[in-house]
């Protein structure tokens, strides 16, 4: 027997946070429960295993004396939310013995206002990343690509391609009818916050399969010399990243020793 693929469903339909539903305490809640589904589904696993091997290439070790801001490794994390994640990229940089500095992109006041110690984070859009061009050594964006139409994704991906000189990962759902029977199951017998009970069966229907987030980052890179070297990891149970690492010649790659910022992030007031 042939099984189809299942069909991306309800690209069109807007989630209920997207459509700007929910109290501040709701939607705080639902970046909670966000959290531990990255913890306890494989989220963190997934970017952590993927971004290991980056940071042992790196050339930014933190020396006695303390380092220079311009020396920092510099991580930003596109539609970051509360800044969970960011903590996250932030603490495994520094236990690689990495001087790191992680800013939360985000356009929800709710998330940002929650963000941690030791994570910055600036209120802006993703398709106009507040970056000037390779400002950052790697763009990190987790569980926001199925929020967007394919063309959306596409520029948001140019976005982050164009401020990172050496990496980018998206870390995200993958579309499975196995997925989204367990979510809608588990989101009834455990969660009671009406915003994640609605989103969350609906954020699997519309993610990507693997093969479809990798043709938007070739549409991206299109030319003859692609700037990124593309590939899929695939994590368990049903989590993937597309991993892009800029090719020597167009950029320092995470390997290659990188050239200063000319603009860091700026800090939140």
């Amino acid at each position: 027997m042939i099984v189809r693929p299942l069909q991306r469903r309800g690209a069109e339909r807007v989630e209920r946070m997207d459509a700007g539903e929910g109290s501040a305490e709701e939607i705080a809640e639902a970046y909670r429960l966000l959290d531990t589904v990255n913890r306890r589904l494989g989220g963190h696993r997934l970017t952590e295993r993927t971004l290991g091997p980056l940071l042992a290439g790196t050339t930014r070790p933190v020396t006695a004396g303390g380092t220079d801001a311009s020396r920092r490794l510099e991580i930003v994390d596109v539609a970051g939310g509360d800044g969970a994640f960011a903590l996250r990229l932030h603490e495994q940089a520094l236990a690689a013995g990495l001087d790191t500095r992680v800013t939360v992109v985000d356009l929800n006041p709710v998330g940002l206002s929650a963000t941690p110690p030791g994570v910055a984070a600036v209120r802006g859009d993703a398709f106009a990343l507040p970056f000037a061009d390779r400002a950052v050594d790697l763009a990190h964006c987790s569980c926001f690509f199925h929020h967007l139409s394919t063309a959306d994704a596409r520029d948001v991906l140019a976005q982050m391609c164009r401020v990172s000189r050496r990496a980018v990962i998206v870390n995200d759902l993958v579309r499975s009818r196995v997925a989204a029977a367990s979510i809608w199951a588990l989101t009834r017998a455990l969660v009671s916050n009406r915003l994640v009970r609605a989103d969350g069966p609906l954020s699997v229907l519309k993610s990507f399969l693997p093969g479809e987030l990798l043709g938007i980052a070739h549409a991206v890179g299109m030319s003859e010399q692609p700037a990124f070297r593309w590939s899929i990891r695939r994590g368990f149970p049903y989590r993937m990243a597309l991993v892009g690492v800029r090719l020597r010649g167009s950029g320092d790659g995470m390997t290659a020793k990188s050239e200063e910022s000319a603009e860091t992030p700026a800090e939140r007031p």
